[in-house]
């Protein structure tokens, strides 16, 4: 009967090393191919870049515009509230 239990337990560990072999396998290959992408993505994320750059241009502008007419508008947070008060134009 010992016998058996070790000839199970030799011919399962032979068996699972080829599942294990695969398995490793497999999930390198997924993890390398999740690392590429499709010419589509990679023309959004172009797109999405564009975009990012105009909103930091953007956003630049408009800091030196607070620069100008509120000099301390970073060491401020009420700098806010009191360019609203004062300004009731509702322009963009």
């Amino acid at each position: 009967m010992e016998e058996f239990i070790g000839l199970v337990a030799v011919v399962m560990g032979i068996g699972f090393v080829p599942v294990i072999v695969w398995l490793n396998l497999h999930y390198k290959h997924k993890s390398r191919s999740m690392g590429q992408m499709s010419g589509d993505q990679m023309a959004e994320l172009e797109q999405m870049s564009k975009i990012a750059d105009i909103l930091d241009q953007r956003v630049n502008v408009l800091e030196r515009i607070l620069d100008d007419e509120v000099p301390n508008w970073r060491d401020n947070p009420n700098a806010n509230q009191k360019m609203r008060e004062g300004n009731h134009d509702q322009t963009i």
